[in-house]
């Protein structure tokens, strides 16, 4: 028999994702598995890969039957072995066949009260497709990634909003949307269930494990091990980056992910020694600044017939200095330019030269 979606057992706060045997089981501390498929580029990728092989699936235009709905099956899992992570590919999988198989267990009056509640549903919501049914495979393909996709924003909307609060980042908007899908998945029928499997091991032993096929059920996996297992959510300090990751530490500031700034590098240590080298910069101004101020104030002292010329240019400097320092930490303004900046506000040059 056939097994579709994430096989995962979970032990003293890891999660084991299990593999065929010919390959190595891979391993994950709680938390991990949904930040990493629920952040960066992993769900576009996929989603793109299923969208297009729908779009260009040889059998689109076959009659809906058993047989045409195994050979659509095969062809779906095919088309996501392309997919690199493991984790990801197996959940996505499993939650385009989970729906296959569920709608292809249908009768026909229960076809048609579905489809008539999905074609309402593409008339009021923005769905990917619009041209679903039970007609031929094409069409049916369709249907299932609608819910697909259905199951997938659920799943995105929750992460990130479960995430905001148990971070204590949350915005307005963010605890809304926590509120509302709280409401919704309290009720368990609106949440795909998870399976619970077990396996004989080669010494003999049983082993118990999870078959998960919801891109939402995963989220539902991953935050009820949290607390159990004294691990946290945080959201990374990196403004440019504000990517969610589970830390031991309270006082953890910043994810593994790459650093936007500097994708070669990951945040936690790259932005700590952008932070240090902003924090010198800005002392240099500051102390460049601190400078022009005591020469003007100087050439007030020494050219009192001047006073009010001069005043003018300390006026122009308080008013102008920080936002061209500001220019200059954001870099786009050399540092040149605003050292020659501050050695043009000065008087005409006289007896003294204060350049």
């Amino acid at each position: 028999m056939r097994t579709n979606g994430l096989m995962i057992s979970y032990d003293d706060g890891m999660n084991h994702v299990l593999k065929p045997q010919c390959e190595k089981d891979s391993s994950y501390p709680v938390g991990n598995l949904m930040c990493l498929i629920f952040q960066g580029e992993i769900l576009d990728n996929i989603s793109r890969i299923l969208k297009n092989s729908i779009n260009y699936c040889p059998m689109s235009k076959d009659a809906l039957t058993q047989d045409s709905i195994e050979e659509a099956e095969r062809y779906i899992l095919s088309a996501l072995l392309y997919e690199d992570f493991y984790p990801a590919q197996r959940i996505a999988q499993g939650c385009f066949i989970r729906v296959m198989e569920h709608y292809r267990a249908l009768d026909s009056q229960n076809m048609s009260g579905l489809l008539q509640e999905e074609l309402q549903r593409v008339s009021e919501v923005n769905m990917p497709f619009n041209d679903i049914g039970f007609s031929n495979v094409g069409t049916f393909l369709r249907l299932c990634f609608n819910n697909y996709y259905v199951d997938l924003v659920n799943a995105l909307s929750f992460f990130t909003a479960l995430s905001a609060i148990f971070s204590g980042s949350a915005d307005d908007r963010e605890k809304v949307t926590f509120n509302e899908l709280v409401g919704i998945f309290q009720d368990p029928d609106n949440v795909p269930g998870i399976e619970l499997r077990s396996m004989l091991t080669a010494s003999g032993r049983m082993n118990n494990f999870y078959v998960i096929n919801s891109f939402l059920s995963l989220v539902m996996f991953e935050f009820s091990h949290l607390e159990s297992a004294d691990v946290l959510i945080r959201r990374c300090q990196n403004p440019d980056c504000r990517k969610f990751f589970t830390a031991k530490r309270s006082d953890a500031k910043y994810c593994s992910f790459p650093s936007p700034q500097n994708p070669v590098r990951l945040c936690r240590n790259f932005y700590p020694q952008l932070l240090h080298s902003k924090k010198v910069k800005e002392n240099e101004l500051d102390h460049l600044i601190k400078n022009t101020f005591g020469r003007l104030y100087n050439q007030k002292r020494r050219h009192p017939d001047r006073a009010a010329e001069v005043m003018k240019l300390i006026k122009k400097l308080q008013i102008e200095a920080e936002s061209k320092k500001q220019e200059v930490l954001h870099n786009r303004m050399a540092k040149m330019d605003f050292e020659t900046w501050l050695k043009r506000l000065t008087i005409a040059k006289g007896e003294d030269t204060y350049e």
